[in-house]
């Protein structure tokens, strides 16, 4: 039988090791190894890499050969080590897990221990969906119709089977979804799996893939999954081909998406050269035993556990030959030389914080924090509402919160002497590295928002000192100034717009994200954009100024906490309707950021939201060039801010050869609970 082009096509992946086609057959693309020689049956998904481990590997390479949004999804969500959970979990369920008992309320209506006993044909079965992008996307069609289902699902995610621990994560849950037509009808069949701590209490079940999930399908309840769902399903979702730029911002979605639980980041790929690079870990080149992805269209690497983990995809027919990094910056070196006011700015930081200290906490940095204590105990019954493991909260009024923004407000003093992940060290060492240069270096923490609201989760709010929920962060501030950074002070000016608003309607963070709306994005860019205009080069650098104007625009999104919730309150949460307020010029051509400005924003997710990901062209760079005058360059990373530096770097030496000033812009969080750790930094 010949080969499937898609395994053709993935064939360039090991073209540098010379592998004969004999030991392609024999298993080196397993999901290959089934398809039938019809062009309908070829799997739209191939694991690439050989002997990948869905437990243990570093490294999941897949090959796309038709990127609709499906397709991406599957590729993204089916089997991947980045969503594994390796940590075991001690289960003790009251009786034996079997076939018969599979029925979950009547969602399933017939459950078969494996594929081959279910009707679906050959090429419905190489063209399986990921369900929970797909449950996402139906939640967003429609919620009102499809709330129901993901309400019925809640007790597959729930169903604990008599055990009485704590453990939060699911004991099963639905992964690849099959559509079977049935004459007109459209019958949906799911997989279910079980986690592999639950193996030893399972009768009858096997595990045909050998990746530790044991698995059984079943036939979903048309009631529940309705015709019109289906129908939804198998329209544009399955079948839209989607072009290189609208996968790409895909990948952008999909890596904003993750980063709270996974600490994913978005790596672009070097044009010309096969993957793995030379930086990567030696873990990961190890396991590709010498392979190599000859043209990856883009890399998300990820730290959901202690190591570094690397998906890589390639899309049939698509990837540049040059990346954006590579291409040629325009603009020549400038004349440079650091802004002499720094010292002055430095004194007036340092005054501001000591009037705080001794305004709120009698010049006493602890006796301010002791003030605290009725609204901290009440943060901490907050957060044990659900296990640690769960890392999205509901507070009132459906307001959603991210666990590690509550742990933020609990941490101890982050640069106190001794402190093991104090930022500062890194901080100044990399201002120090830019004034080198002669570049100016503002450093600009951003609130999170319980910062602005912690109301939500205490009605002990009102009583914080200064209304400031984390005094250490004025402390870091201080010490940042006394190591002669330069801070901007977004904390002041965000509560008083918080405090002019009527009744919260101006609200500066969305509701079910981590991350602010245009009112605090547009607040953020102009107080940036002040603080520019003040810099003694300000008016030779942009003397010729651009007329930006602006549209409004809305969207929806589910946000990026709504997916960390418990399955029961999952359904409760709607999409989100945002206003976003896009920049174009006078010709009404949507803004875009240039590498060539002098003034270059490094930044870690807030930077990306609404400019990258969202409705686009409407992000805080948009609006600080509006402010400005012209374009800024921005450098950011869903992977954290802390990492924003290293992106920079990897630009090569030259690549500041014509800036004047590098604004990095961060979450406040990750100054104090950041997974990565910042002593590498």
């Amino acid at each position: 039988m010949p080969l499937p082009q898609s395994v053709l096509g993935a064939n360039r992946f090991l073209r540098a090791r010379r592998i004969p086609a004999a030991m392609l057959m024999a298993g080196m693309f397993l999901s290959a190894c089934q398809v039938e020689d019809k062009k309908s049956a070829e799997p739209a998904v191939i694991t690439v890499n050989a002997n990948y481990n869905r437990l243990h590997s570093h490294v999941l390479v897949r090959h796309i050969k038709a990127p609709s949004e499906a397709n991406l999804d599957f590729a993204a969500y089916s089997k991947n080590v980045m969503l594994a959970e390796p940590d075991w979990k001690a289960v003790h369920p009251a009786v034996k897990i079997r076939l018969a008992a599979l029925g979950f309320g009547g969602l399933l209506q017939e459950v078969k221990p494996i594929l081959d006993f279910t009707p679906l044909s050959e090429p419905e079965k190489a063209h399986p969906l990921a369900w929970t992008p797909l449950l996402e996307h139906l939640l967003k069609w429609n919620f009102e119709k499809a709330s129901g289902l993901a309400n019925a699902y809640s007790a597959v995610t729930t169903e604990k089977w008599g055990d009485t621990g704590d453990i939060a994560q699911p004991f099963q849950e639905f992964a690849s979804v099959y559509i079977h037509n049935k004459g007109n009808v459209k019958e949906v069949w799911v997989e279910l799996e079980f986690k592999p701590w639950l193996n030893s209490f399972l009768e009858g079940f096997q595990d045909q893939d050998h990746d530790g999930y044991a698995e059984v399908v079943g036939r979903l309840d048309p009631r529940v999954f309705t015709a019109e769902m289906a129908a939804e399903i198998t329209g544009e979702y399955s079948t839209r081909i989607l072009s290189e730029p609208q996968v790409i911002d895909w990948a952008r979605n999909l890596a904003s998406r993750w980063y709270p639980s996974y600490n994913t980041d978005l790596l672009t790929p070097k044009g010309g050269s096969a993957w793995p690079y030379e930086e990567t870990p030696a873990d990961s080149k190890k396991e590709m035993s010498g392979a190599w992805v000859a043209n990856p269209l883009f890399i998300l690497q990820g730290h959901p556990f202690a190591d570094t983990l690397y998906n890589v995809f390639e899309v049939e027919g698509m990837g540049s030959a040059k990346s954006e990094i590579q291409k040629r910056k325009e603009g020549k070196p400038i004349a440079r030389g650091l802004d002499k006011g720094l010292t002055v700015r430095l004194e007036a930081i340092t005054a501001r914080m000591d009037a705080e200290k001794k305004s709120y906490g009698a010049g006493d940095w602890k006796k301010w924090i002791a003030k605290l204590g009725p609204f901290q105990q009440d943060l901490k019954k907050f957060a044990a509402q659900e296990p640690e493991a769960v890392l999205g909260l509901m507070a009132q009024d459906k307001f959603l919160v991210f666990r590690r923004e509550v742990e933020y407000l609990l941490a101890p003093d982050g640069s106190a002497p001794g402190a093991p992940q104090n930022p500062i060290p890194a901080i100044a060492a990399f201002k120090d590295y830019l004034a080198a240069q002669g570049i100016d270096f503002l450093f600009v923490p951003i609130p999170t928002k319980l910062d602005i609201y912690p109301e939500y989760l205490s009605d002990k709010a009102d009583t914080l000192p200064g209304h400031i929920a984390q005094p250490w962060e004025r402390k870091l501030v201080r010490d940042l100034a006394d190591a002669r950074v330069e801070t901007l002070d977004l904390w002041e000016p965000f509560l008083k717009i918080k405090a002019a608003s009527e009744d919260g309607k101006r609200s500066l963070y969305q509701r079910q994200d981590t991350h602010w709306t245009t009112v605090g994005l547009e607040a953020a860019a102009q107080l940036v954009s002040e603080r520019v205009k003040n810099y003694s080069w300000y008016d030779s650098v942009f003397r010729d100024r651009h007329d930006y104007r602006v549209k409004d625009t809305t969207f929806e999104q589910l946000g990026d906490i709504q997916a960390r919730l418990p399955d029961a309150k999952k359904a409760q949460v709607a999409p989100e309707s945002l206003l976003g307020r896009q920049v174009t010029d006078n010709q009404g051509r949507l803004y875009e950021d240039s590498d060539s400005s002098a003034v270059l924003i490094l930044g870690d997710s807030y930077t990306g939201v609404y400019q990258t990901v969202g409705c686009r062209h409407a992000g805080v760079t948009a609006h600080i060039a509006r402010d400005l005058g012209g374009p800024v360059d921005l450098i950011m990373g869903w992977g954290g801010g802390p990492e924003a530096p290293g992106k920079l770097k990897k630009r090569g030496d030259d690549y500041l050869g014509n800036k004047r000033l590098v604004v990095w812009m961060m979450s406040a969080r990750d100054l104090f609970v950041y997974p990565g750790g910042w002593a590498a930094k």
